[in-house]
């Protein structure tokens, strides 16, 4: 059975809540990534900014960035999974909420992977493989 820890993105790129949405723009820049995963003082996880929620929370009302924390505009509640979460359990959770970021966490709530809706899609057509040889 494929986990969450089979799929995710080890050591996830990560943003303090208190930085501004021009910090969070320029470090996803820089990793070619679309989503940073918001932690506390501890490096609990928080929640997540993506790109979109960038474009529609700030720069659609005219906000400027750099003046705009992403405390702001942070989606949360998060949904987090553990490391051993069956995949089809992440799968149902993405569709269920909405949410196509989800951060694996260690038991005291910090991030140690991020599973992505790409990262399920890139596993697709071994499994429709799989499927047909199965037939």
């Amino acid at each position: 059975m494929l986990t969450a820890r089979d799929l995710m993105v080890v050591n996830p790129v990560q943003i303090r809540y208190n930085a501004t949405v021009y910090e969070a723009a320029k470090l996803m820049e820089s990793k070619n990534i679309a989503s940073l995963i918001v932690v506390d003082e501890e490096g609990r996880v928080l929640g997540i900014v993506t790109a979109k929620d960038i474009v529609i929370r700030v720069i659609a009302k005219g906000l400027d960035p750099r003046n705009v924390r992403i405390a702001d505009i942070v989606s949360s509640p998060v949904t987090v999974v553990e490391p051993e979460a069956p995949l089809k359990t992440v799968v149902n959770m993405m569709i269920g909420t909405g949410h196509g970021h989800i951060p694996v966490v260690d038991s005291g709530g910090r991030a140690i992977g991020i599973v992505t809706v790409d990262d399920v899609l890139r596993i697709v057509p071994e499994l429709l493989e799989l499927r047909d040889l199965m037939r």
